[in-house]
């Protein structure tokens, strides 16, 4: 964990907050509702097809590409945020 990273809480982070923004965006549900630990699927609205848009906003706004396939593995918004974040170049 970097200085940067341990400071700056996980909910503050870019990579959680473009993660936010775009489930919110596509599932039309409310920021607040988009807890960390809430399944992805479990989100009111999203299914497998919002999933997909989510998942083409997300790699556009932050420049990474993700596996489609990889998604089977990933079951909360931390889960994804994670993988973002693996995926995004580092500074």
């Amino acid at each position: 964990m970097t200085a940067q990273s341990a400071a700056q809480p996980e909910t503050q982070d870019h990579i959680w907050l473009t993660v936010q923004k775009a489930i919110s965006e596509v599932a039309r549900i409310e920021p607040a509702e988009i807890q960390l630990d809430s399944p992805v699927t479990g989100l009111r609205n999203v299914d497998s097809i919002l999933l997909l848009e989510i998942l083409v906003r997300v790699e556009a706004e932050l420049g990474i590409e993700i596996d489609e396939q990889e998604l089977f593995d990933i079951n909360t918004v931390r889960d994804f945020a994670a993988y973002c974040r693996k995926a995004a170049p580092t500074d």
